[in-house]
């Protein structure tokens, strides 16, 4: 709806019109993603003739693709729009393009995994209305123009949480987070980080429980530990999303 306002005061120059059925998505991300590329395409895929954030219809096997270069998951890749009919060619040509590398299919939900190994946000769950982009860690996403207008300092913080041990625990959002006793915070995205073997859950603490400091989550009725950890669990040298 709020997109359709908007569109409103641009016309003939800015149409909306919905097209779910009209496209399939491919989304293909990791540190070989643009060599199983290459490999069904003549088009130009490196840093500069393809940079991170633009997006251009590039030819797979004779098939239009529509191409962005983005990522939600902090690895080097791309989302691929092609018309449903032709979805499954495309895909079959990327898996077997992949396959000497290991490429392997994943569902909706990977990205969380990813995602949170990375430090990436979710808005809506992660942040929202009631939020600020620095409690959300994300001040450097604002134009310094706008600083005189936000309330910067903070008295909470996103964090990373890893909680309990390489085990698998069924957290889901919303389970209490306790320090000395009390309850200081509520988790918000959960995910299994199976690059790092780590329960991983974002939550908001007072900014005094930084990296480091220890915690407890309440799980069914029992209180399992959990580790302040750096936004980005991930190795710095694992994040690649704009590698050449």
């Amino acid at each position: 709806g709020w997109l359709r306002l908007q569109t409103l005061d641009s016309e003939p120059f800015v149409s909306l019109s919905e097209s779910t059925e009209e496209l399939s998505v491919i989304g293909m991300w990791g540190p070989h993603a643009r060599e199983v590329l290459k490999r069904v395409t003549s088009d130009d895929l490196s840093d500069t003739g393809f940079p991170f954030m633009t997006a251009r219809t590039i030819r797979v096997g004779g098939f239009a693709v529509f191409a962005q270069r983005v990522t939600y998951v902090g690895e080097l890749g791309w989302e691929l729009y092609v018309e449903p009919a032709w979805a499954g060619q495309v895909w079959d040509r990327l898996m077997a393009a992949g396959r000497d590398f290991g490429i392997a299919p994943g569902g909706y939900r990977v990205l969380d995994s990813l995602r949170m190994e990375k430090g990436y946000r979710y808005y809506g769950t992660d942040m929202g209305v009631l939020d600020t982009p620095f409690e959300a860690g994300l001040g450097f996403s604002v134009h310094r123009d706008k600083w005189p207008a936000l309330e910067r300092k903070v008295t909470r913080r996103l964090r990373t949480l890893a909680v309990g041990d390489e085990l698998y625990i069924p957290i889901y959002g919303g389970e209490a987070v306790l320090s000395e006793g009390h309850v200081v915070g509520r988790l918000r995205s959960c995910a299994y980080g199976f690059t790092v073997n780590k329960n991983l859950a974002y939550t908001y603490l007072p900014v005094d429980l930084k990296p480091g400091a220890e915690v407890h989550v309440e799980v069914f009725g029992e209180l399992v530990p959990a580790t302040v950890m750096r936004d980005a669990v991930l190795a710095k040298e694992h994040a690649t999303q704009q590698a050449s």
